[in-house]
């Protein structure tokens, strides 16, 4: 993915940022982690794709609660982010089953 990412920023820095984030993740790296999250959000929105946006929101905000930081304003503002992305794209089942979730 760095050899894309190096080829085309626009299209992969994004992707790279959020697997980033899921290796620090699974590794027990939570402030690496959480950085990775919001690089990840923040390259996908700079580079419009919205649906990515939206997965990074969401999967920002599921790290967030099972790494303890249930600080709920937090994992509200990635939810309903990821939400308002989800709903640009035009995936209304993925925002029902977001706005059933627990």
């Amino acid at each position: 993915m760095e050899v894309w990412t190096a080829e085309s920023v626009w299209n992969f820095e994004n992707k790279l940022f959020l697997l980033q984030a899921e290796r620090h993740y699974a590794s027990g790296e939570m402030d690496c982690a959480a950085e990775k999250y919001k690089l990840a959000q923040e390259s996908s929105k700079k580079h419009r794709f919205v649906h990515e946006e939206a997965l990074a929101c969401e999967l920002a905000a599921a790290f967030h609660v099972k790494a303890g930081n249930e600080n709920a304003i937090v994992v509200a503002e990635l939810i309903d982010r990821a939400v308002t992305c989800y709903q640009t794209w035009g995936a209304e089942g993925k925002v029902e089953s977001l706005l059933l979730s627990p």
